[in-house]
């Protein structure tokens, strides 16, 4: 049976985003009463969902099979959408015209297309015709549509648009802190319509791909990223009575002489009392207040107190803002007291999740290296001629399915590095290796990814270096691969130097520099930071989560080494990995 290989990649590919759309599931889910939450969660589902009946629909070969699992993507298909809309309205500031009635109308009108794919039998308004595509029973399904496929088709349509127009108006109008929130979430959106306006208009590179679900997956993960990192769901500044009575925090305001001049409704909620509290000295309501004051006079207040309301126990944070006046004196106080009891609770559950996902990343990271072994071992066979001689083409798509299948190992290596970091369970096992050994085993790959961008890999080698040293060598080639590979992916042209030196007596060295598009100044401490990367231009036309520099610091410093960077914008950079000279001695 033939069997496209770029079908086989592109499995791949949806598994993969499959797991990473769990992953982000399981890292919204601690942050589920923020509004708009569980709006991102069933886009994130439906899109998992989606990717993985389409690969199954791929890898299925029997016809009855392959339209059992189209039909279960248009679950993913009808609800991915609706799910962003809600997150989008939440986020925009028109929660309110999300009534119930409003949002039931809606989720009928997606139940309705999932109904109409899983009756198309009876009336074929959503697929006139189902075919193998090229007569071959593996890749996806050659389907024509029928006419009610476009009335809901729209109905996808209008809301994806409402979501982009949301997110353009919020770019323009908003102060920067949002602007750039929603200049980076318009990008994401700008995937999922490329995608469908090329699978529709027959301009895909790959027939009868739909690279929908892919692009909603990086659409997911910018949200989802933006939505963790930057707790964009806070109030935004509008009318100040709206602010002040509709915070869900207690807000008190205190003169001169610390008597409460403004207190808002959540604050006399807190404080219990229905009396008049304006013109009561704040120090009759927490009875610690002076005491705060003595031990620190001139600054300000931030404390944690115990309330019990309602029957239970609840923790609180107290902050407080000086009121200046126009000399520069203080005037008076802002207290804020925010509940943070379920932060608290949250912080506990993450932590629990942290350590589900670390488990199950250990899990993945053996069950995914398996088959990817597999698939790798049988690319480098078929490139290599061992199942007899291929043409230039096939050739060329071997080495394409074993460069993606390497990238998505080195992805895979470091999700489960990542974690067995943050879990302390990264243990070296240090033996001797000859330095050639570290590189050797890896110029395949990196070489040929380099010729893809036309650049010149170097590999240097001092000769001062002893020539067997004392390491652990899987960790110290995954140090070298993450420098490569994020070297090679952000250099143009030009070429790339992986450098192994002595220095001093008691030093070494792995040195890798590029002559790619440098690092600011100002973002070279970020860098090495897990799911950071540089805010630029060149760099958002690169895939990546920011893992691969965050390791490489993480395992320098296990391993008693530091890192040093030399960098410009422009200009290239210069990563330098310094390690402990141990040298094997018989």
């Amino acid at each position: 049976m033939e069997m496209y290989p770029y079908y086989i990649g592109y499995i791949i590919i949806l598994l993969a985003g499959s797991v990473i759309g769990f992953l982000l599931l399981i890292r919204v889910w601690s942050l589920r009463s923020i509004p708009g939450a569980y709006g991102l969660m069933l886009a994130i589902g439906c899109v998992t969902e989606w990717s993985l009946t389409y690969a199954m629909e791929i890898a299925s070969t029997n016809m009855v099979e392959k339209i059992m699992w189209a039909k279960l993507q248009y679950f993913g298909i009808s609800y991915a959408a609706l799910g962003m809309f809600i997150f989008t309205m939440h986020y925009s500031g028109h929660g309110n015209w999300l009534t119930s009635t409003r949002t039931a109308l809606l989720a009928i009108i997606a139940s309705a297309s999932f109904g109409l794919v899983l009756t198309n039998e009876w009336h074929y308004l959503i697929w006139s015709t189902i075919q193998f595509t090229n007569n071959l029973p593996f890749g996806p399904l050659n389907i024509r549509h029928g006419t009610v496929f476009f009335f809901l088709a729209i109905f996808q349509y209008t809301l994806i648009a409402a979501i982009t127009v949301a997110f353009f108006q919020i770019a323009v109008r908003a102060q920067s802190l949002y602007q750039s929130q929603s200049r980076i979430m318009l990008a994401g959106m700008a995937f999922p319509w490329l995608a469908n306006f090329m699978y529709i208009t027959g301009l895909n590179p790959y027939p009868f791909l739909d690279l929908t679900p892919i692009a909603l997956t990086l659409t997911n993960l910018f949200l989802s990223i933006i939505f963790l990192r930057y707790r964009f769901m806070d109030l935004r500044p509008i009318a100040h009575d709206s602010v002040f009575n509709a915070m869900q925090d207690g807000v008190v305001v205190l003169d001169h002489k610390e008597r409460i001049v403004d207190i808002n409704p959540v604050g006399t909620f807190i404080f219990q009392n229905t009396g008049n509290l304006l013109g009561r000295e704040i120090k009759s309501l927490i009875p610690n207040w002076g005491e705060w004051q003595s031990a620190n006079p001139r600054g300000e207040i931030n404390q944690e107190i115990s309330i019990e309301l309602v029957g239970d126990p609840l923790i609180f944070k107290l902050r407080t803002t000086s009121v200046l006046d126009q000399q520069g004196m203080r005037s008076g106080r802002i207290l804020l007291i925010n509940d943070i009891t379920e932060q608290k609770q949250a912080q506990k559950q993450m932590m629990e999740a942290s350590h589900l996902k670390s488990q199950l990343l250990a899990n993945l990271g053996h069950d995914l290296r398996s088959p990817l072994g597999a698939i790798i071992g049988y690319a480098e066979m078929l490139k290599d001629g061992s199942f007899g001689p291929m043409s230039e083409n096939q050739v060329k798509a071997s080495s394409e399915i074993l460069d993606g299948a390497n990238q998505l190992l080195s992805f895979i290596n470091n999700l489960v590095g990542q974690a067995q970091i943050e879990t302390g369970k990264i243990i070296l096992r240090e033996y001797p290796f000859d330095v050639d050994e570290v590189v050797g085993p890896l110029l395949s790959t990196l070489n040929f990814h380099a010729h893809k961008k036309g650049l010149i890999l170097v590999e240097y080698i001092d000769p001062a270096l002893p020539k067997k040293l004392v390491g652990d060598q899987f960790w110290l080639r995954q140090i070298v691969m993450n420098l490569v590979h994020n070297a090679v992916k952000f250099t143009e042209k030009g070429s790339v130097t992986v450098r192994f030196v002595k220095r001093g007596m008691d030093y070494w060295a792995i040195q890798v520099i590029d002559t790619g598009i440098g690092i600011p100044q100002e973002a070279q401490k970020r860098v090495f930071e897990a799911f950071e990367q540089v805010n630029s231009m060149e760099n958002s036309k690169q895939s990546g989560f920011g893992l691969g520099l965050s390791i490489v610091a993480k395992l320098t410093s296990i391993m008693n080494g530091k890192i040093e960077l030399e960098s410009e914008a422009g200009k290239g950079c210069t990563f330098t990995v310094i390690l402990p000279l141990k040298e094997f001695i018989k």
